[in-house]
């Protein structure tokens, strides 16, 4: 396939006293598709950060080992020396600014510009060329697939959305060599992650280097020329193409065999505990169209859609976190949602999907993190001091702390770690942590596996059911993973273009979901 233009040898990375990689070596042809592939913790996001000259590895002690890029070594201290050198990352957590336009961040730093005078004093004058800026923005998120106004603020719009405008602004370079992916299609269903694969094996054909972290197997095996598999920051096996098998992967990925969990499915009483009526959600890129809806008490309910059709808006637009109209109601009486203050004094409860803006306290502890919302909201993990003040209870505290960690396998140095410095999966279990402690009367899941590897799913999985069995509490899970989905659910709500298209039960067939997606007609399942 032509020369190397990466070979890293022998990487070794330490955050503190915990070692993050342990001698890690591998490389990439020109045109070619890496594989990356691990569970969270593994290693795989500091590698790339080696690679794109992240800030956060040089103020960490730096690292040792070799990494040699078209033949030279090289030591990228910054991600500005990374871009220079034709070299862009997709990250997990978004890398935007919010308050610039979906177009700005897509053309940053590289704007097209007008001269107004040519030269004068020994400099050009121009201005930025904003329409043909917006143009090239449109023509790039088209060859992904995607519409969304361009003009709409970053801050405003969904998760899925963001994640297309991150694709379409690395996409859209021309000098780009190596392309580093980090999880670029956790928040993505597999209709939209199909486009974004056509779109690396074009760029791969016209001699851009890839390395492709995901835990979606499927999609590794499908583009990837070779896969290389970290465990516990080490490179444990590598994989050539015809060698590639999702079970064995896994297998290597975790270090044992995975079983899926399924619910037990159960009669209920189909009592209504919420209530959409005509319920209308103004959330960019999730607009939702008069939902008339009810979720019942003690069900798991899916809602499910391709990318941008309206199934991340209810439970946001029930949070206050965007305008709505229509009506709200929670055990019969309606419900004003933008007092979110009242929502949650209710028992209702989100986990949000953008865990590093809406979900996490990053510069504090995976401690702080997870008991959070109990201490603070629900008055948990206090004592009495001298039967007059109330004070932390610091040892119940550090048990609970403990317990989840161990039970979630939340991999942290210590619960005394900063959440920031956690892999991505392991900032979504911290989050789920949070949720199981305050016992919510109704929990709106948005996308819980999205970033996480197979084992997590299955830890995470089996946590919704529990709370859900054990509790009593009704959960609405919006998903892009239509198989996990139906494993937990007991009616899955599909949506398309913003509007309920269908309620169908779990094992409905996939001609009926696949209908479903598309708006045609079929039966109601609900």
């Amino acid at each position: 396939m032509g020369e190397y233009v990466l070979e890293v040898r022998n990487l070794e990375k330490y955050y503190g006293q915990n070692k993050v990689l342990d001698k890690v070596s591998l490389s990439v042809r020109k045109g070619e598709i890496c594989g990356l592939i691990g569970a969270n913790g593994s290693g795989k996001s500091t590698l790339m950060n080696i690679l794109f000259g992240n800030s956060i590895i040089a103020g960490t002690g730096g690292y040792s080992g070799d990494v040699v890029f078209e033949g030279e070594k090289v030591q990228i201290s910054t991600t500005t020396e990374a871009i220079g050198r034709g070299i862009g990352m997709i990250y997990q957590e978004f890398m935007l600014i919010p308050e610039m336009t979906v177009a700005e961040n897509i053309k940053l730093t590289r704007e097209n510009t007008k001269r107004i005078f040519g030269r004068a004093l020994g400099s050009e004058l121009s201005y930025v060329d904003w329409k043909k800026d917006s143009e090239d923005a449109a023509a790039v998120l088209e060859q992904l697939g995607f519409q969304i106004d361009n003009s709409y603020l970053v801050k405003n719009i969904s998760v899925n959305a963001k994640q297309f405008v991150e694709i379409a602004r690395e996409v859209n370079k021309q000098d780009l060599k190596l392309l580093l992916l980090d999880e670029p299609t956790a928040v993505l269903n597999d209709e939209d992650a199909g486009k974004l694969m056509k779109v690396l094996k074009e760029l791969a054909k016209k001699g851009t280097s890839i390395i492709f972290c995901s835990h979606r197997l499927h999609e590794i095996c499908e583009v990837c020329d070779h896969v290389t598999v970290l465990r516990d920051g080490k490179a444990v096996s590598d994989y050539g193409r015809e060698e590639l098998d999702m079970r064995a992967l896994a297998r290597d990925m975790i270090g044992y065999d995975v079983t899926a969990v399924k619910k037990e499915r159960r009669n209920q009483e189909k009592k209504a505990v919420l209530s959409f009526r005509d319920f209308s959600v103004y959330m960019p890129g999730e607009f939702l169209d008069r939902l008339n809806l009810e979720v019942y008490e003690g069900e798991i309910l899916g809602l499910t859609s391709l990318s941008g059709h309206g199934k991340l808006a209810a439970g946001y637009g029930v949070m206050g976190q965007f305008p709505v109209m229509g009506e709200f109601l929670y055990g019969g009486a309606s419900m004003d949602v933008k007092n979110v203050r009242k929502t949650i004094e209710h028992g209702i409860f989100l986990l949000p999907d953008d865990r590093k803006n809406m979900g996490l306290l990053l510069e504090h502890s995976v401690r702080d993190n997870i008991v959070f919302s109990g201490f603070y909201g629900r008055n948990l993990f206090q004592k009495k001091a001298g039967y007059i003040f109330s004070v932390k209870d610091k040892k119940e505290i550090e048990r609970y702390v403990k317990e989840q960690i161990e039970k979630l396998d939340i991999k942290c140095g210590s619960p005394d770690q900063k959440v920031k410095e956690l892999s991505g999966g392991n900032q979504q279990k911290v989050c789920i942590a949070r949720a199981v402690l305050v016992a919510p009367k109704v929990l709106f899941v948005m996308e819980p596996t999205r970033g996480v590897d197979i084992g997590a799913k299955e830890k995470i999985l089996d946590m919704l059911v529990q709370i859900n069995r054990e509790q009593g509490t009704t959960i609405v899970v919006a998903s892009s993973e239509l198989e996990e989905l139906k494993r937990i659910s007991d009616r899955i709500a599909v949506f398309c273009e913003g509007r309920l298209s269908q309620i169908l039960p779990p094992d409905a067939s996939d001609e009926e979901f696949a209908f479903a997606f598309t708006g045609e007609e079929g039966e109601d399942g609900q």
